[in-house]
């Protein structure tokens, strides 16, 4: 296993008979997962989940090369689940059945992809029934898992076309028909991790969507309710601005004229709050 190559390391694999314009390219952070073959050496691009600094999860890349005496790992930092490979913790590893251990290692991968995407699939069945109880930290945090799922999409569809082109590929590849089973599964996992992919994906646009839906019709009814609340209240304020003003009225020289303003107000208001709650806008 090799991580955080040096130009000294790549001098060294190039030695070894290895391309040096591709493990260059297993260096560049943002290498798309692809198959080639170059003088008789199998390379494997790949990305795996990986934990960030900031402790969200990613995928990083990860070349697996094989040639017909070496077995290669390269990526730009430790990956953990191979410690389990390098160290024969990993039960049926075997560095001499290269197509095999190659196998094993996808599985590794697609097997953190399910347990990743899994979790995600939980966390937003969680909110799916409480949508409106979601907080704003919840829709931020709804963003980044949806970048997260992005990611993996992006990963994982080039992944299962490399593992289609090793399938084309079986006679260089010297593939026995037990590989060739284990890598049309391994296909099959990863056809079933887009789409578990894309599902949670559309679950947490629906949830956004619904949470947005819920906020909008909370404002249209509040700003329904205040409206109606603000034409109730233009009737007094109408009534009292005619009888306040500083001319003759009927009734001014009459002890009853304030009863009479208040009732006229009164009544007003009454029919006024009866047309609006027919009108349904409270």
């Amino acid at each position: 296993m090799a991580y955080d190559v040096t130009p000294e390391d790549v001098e060294y694999l190039i030695s070894l008979g290895f391309d040096e314009l591709l493990i260059e390219d297993a260096n560049d952070y943002f290498e798309v997962p692809r198959f080639e073959n170059e003088d008789n050496v199998n390379y494997l691009f790949t990305r795996y989940v990986v934990q960030a600094q900031g402790g969200e999860l990613s995928t990083a890349p990860l070349l697996i090369a094989v040639s017909e005496k070496y077995f290669l790992t390269v990526s730009h930092r430790k990956v953990e689940f191979l410690d389990d490979f390098a160290s024969g913790r990993k039960k049926g590893f075997i560095t001499t059945q290269k197509a095999t251990s190659v196998i094993m290692m996808i599985e590794s991968i697609a097997q953190k992809y399910n347990k990743s995407i899994m979790s995600i699939r939980r966390t937003m069945l969680q909110h799916f029934g409480n949508v409106d109880s979601i907080k704003e930290q919840d829709i931020i945090d709804f963003v980044v898992l949806e970048g997260r799922v992005a990611d993996y999409t992006s990963a994982l569809m080039p992944t299962e076309s490399a593992l289609i082109d090793m399938l084309k590929r079986k006679r260089t590849l010297e593939l026995h028909d037990g590989d060739i089973d284990l890598i049309e599964d391994l296909v099959q996992d990863f056809a079933q991790l887009i789409e578990s992919a894309k599902g949670v994906s559309k679950t947490i646009q629906n949830v956004r969507n619904a949470h947005s839906s819920i906020l909008a019709n909370k404002l249209n009814r509040t700003m329904k309710t205040l409206t109606a609340v603000t034409i109730i209240l233009t009737i007094p304020t109408i009534v009292a601005s005619v009888f306040g003003m500083n001319i003759w009225l009927p009734l001014s020289n009459s002890p009853l004229s304030f009863l009479f303003v208040i009732g006229i107000i009164v009544v007003a208001t009454l029919l006024m709050a009866r047309w609006v709650r027919s009108s349904k806008w409270m």
